[in-house]
């Protein structure tokens, strides 16, 4: 029995050893994000988590950290230069480079279907953006929608799908050029004021409404003070799935490709995802008392045309007049 028991206890440790070594033997990945931990984004994080530890036997962890417990987005991002963060779904910056900023330009998709197209895994602005990119040392994975956006108003515009009527409203804009030109080219007044500010200024009338929010921001942030809510497709909201070069390149073939398709899969995901959320939570801002409107593609086509004319120029002295010439023979073509 003494015999056995010594075997058994000489097992015991042999177990918990390999156990250990094996932990410790596991590459850990820092995954970043900036959204609340109940919002759509976290749970993706969560999935793509499970997804690649399931698909790697345990080789790699992941850590989540949501709700920019690793910092804001612009902090989160210059960490994945550096190589100190691995991994993150985040917006991204325009200090580094402009050019990032070509995702956002506005009325690039009239809809869900065209989306899925415009932002595919393969296509121009996929590889473009890969490009950009690559050059600040972050390997671009996928595209995450995350809302069309549109107009929340505190008061209602004159004419609104003719962009050369004025309007007669004044529309809070963040502090980033694109949007300024694109509301400004809509027929609007705008006016720059801090995200954080923005429920007050449409308390006071400092603003009378605000641009780029999809029907969920206007929902659970602005319901209680917007009247009017015009779903115009304006851009589609959309994050970036990132990885550090430096953690690229510490992976193996194989687990490089298990995340390549893993985050390709939750990303095309996504813009369904998305596309769901949009009418659930233009339906809730209807019974907040808030009058919705929406419209067919062809009726919008008004707007997205007079932005290609009138605004993608401005967009193309902000990121470089040779991708945005690049960008639009790639949209003429099709």
């Amino acid at each position: 029995m003494k015999k056995f028991g010594t075997v058994l206890c000489v097992a015991l440790v042999v177990a918990l050893a390999m156990g250990a070594l094996s932990a410790e033997a596991a590459i850990k990945l820092r995954f970043a994000g900036q959204n609340p931990i109940e919002h759509q984004n976290t749970k993706a994080m969560n999935q793509v988590k499970e997804m690649i530890e399931k698909a790697t036997n345990g080789e790699i962890v992941i850590e989540v950290y949501p709700a920019s417990q690793l910092g804001d987005y612009t902090l989160i991002y210059e960490e994945l230069m550096r190589g100190s963060i691995d991994f993150a779904l985040i917006s991204i910056p325009n200090q580094f480079d402009p050019a990032t900023q070509i995702s956002t330009t506005p009325f690039m998709a009239k809809d869900y279907a065209e989306a899925k197209k415009v932002y595919a895994k393969g296509g121009w602005l996929f590889n473009k953006v890969a490009e950009i990119q690559a050059k600040q040392g972050i390997r671009f994975l996928a595209f995450n929608a995350d809302g069309f956006g549109g107009l929340g108003l505190t008061k209602e515009p004159v004419d609104v799908l003719n962009p050369a009527v004025k309007k007669g409203v004044l529309v809070r804009v963040p502090p980033i050029p694109v949007f300024k030109a694109v509301v400004e080219d809509m027929g609007y007044q705008t006016v720059s004021i801090p995200y954080a500010e923005l429920y007050t200024a449409l308390q006071t009338g400092i603003a009378e409404g605000w641009v780029g929010g999809a029907p969920s921001h206007n929902y659970l942030g602005f319901r209680d003070v917007i009247k009017h809510y015009y779903q115009l497709n304006i851009y589609l909201e959309n994050e970036q799935y990132l990885i550090s070069d430096e953690t690229w390149k510490k992976l193996s073939p194989e687990h490089q490709k298990i995340i390549e398709d893993i985050v390709a899969q939750v990303g095309e995901e996504s813009f369904d995802i998305s596309a769901r959320d949009d009418a659930f939570y233009l339906e809730k801002l209807k019974e907040a008392g808030t009058k919705v409107y929406t419209y067919p593609a062809e009726q919008l086509a008004e707007l997205a045309e007079n932005a290609k004319r009138t605004t993608w120029p401005k967009v193309g002295k902000l990121i470089g007049e040779d991708l945005m010439n690049e960008m639009i023979k790639t949209f003429e073509s099709k």
